[in-house]
């Protein structure tokens, strides 16, 4: 099965496309990243282009998505290229929560042992967050700096790794690791959502049961 996978719900895009083997690890065919702010409403049809002509397929048997919280038109981007390619093609489609996404993606997370918190800059002073237990993924939510504090202050978030991006928040060590385009391992989140795909009812990743992950609500609302 060859797999497309796409981001821009932040500032990059990251295009992968891979093949999937039963009982084999998944063969990267094409990979693209690039910090591309503001770019990607004209970039991300052609990177999948290029991406499937490198890896030498016409069409990929089921595309998967990072659908948010992020950038609210990157998000939109990301819903709406994977819907339309979803129909024009007819294949499936799944999306995977980006918070969850980068967590799993991460390289050097060992993320089955430890816990681990992070925090995306949402803009207008507030943070996506999105904290990982020994056994389980929290919702992901939209948080004031303040709040978030509290849930460590209380232990109620007792993270061994710190992840951000944007500007270090003024309650992470030093130590905290900034997630960028380069240093996420895409396969990583590929197996991972792949995972969660195989245990979803197939009336559930088709183009329509696609949506997009705000979190914020209408966004009018908080300009």
């Amino acid at each position: 099965m060859n797999i497309l996978y796409f981001d821009t719900t932040q500032d990059w895009i990251q295009v992968l496309v891979v093949k999937e083997s039963e009982n084999t690890d998944l063969e990267i065919l094409s990979e693209q990243t690039e910090t591309t702010p503001k770019e990607s409403s004209y970039k991300l049809v052609d990177y999948i282009r290029l991406g499937l002509e490198k890896a030498k397929i016409n069409k990929p048997d089921l595309i998967i998505v990072a659908n948010g919280p992020g950038s609210f038109t990157g998000i939109r981007i990301t819903v709406t290229t994977a819907k339309d390619l979803s129909q024009l093609w007819k294949i499936p489609v799944f999306a995977v929560d980006s918070l969850e996404a980068y967590l799993v993606g991460t390289k050097g997370n060992k993320i089955d042992k430890e816990t681990s918190l992070l925090c995306l800059d949402g803009k207008q002073g507030k943070y996506y967050v999105k904290y990982k237990s020994e056994n389980e993924f929290s919702d992901s939510f939209d948080m004031t700096p303040d709040t978030i504090e509290s849930k460590i202050k209380t232990l109620e978030w007792t993270p061994n790794n710190w992840y951000y991006t944007g500007n270090l928040p003024k309650f992470y060590p030093l130590k905290a690791l900034k997630i960028e385009a380069t240093n996420l391992n895409l396969s990583s989140i590929l197996k991972h959502s792949l995972k969660k795909y195989f245990k979803t009812e197939p009336n559930k990743t088709d183009y329509l049961s696609l949506l997009p992950n705000y979190i914020r609500g209408t966004y009018v609302d908080h300009k």
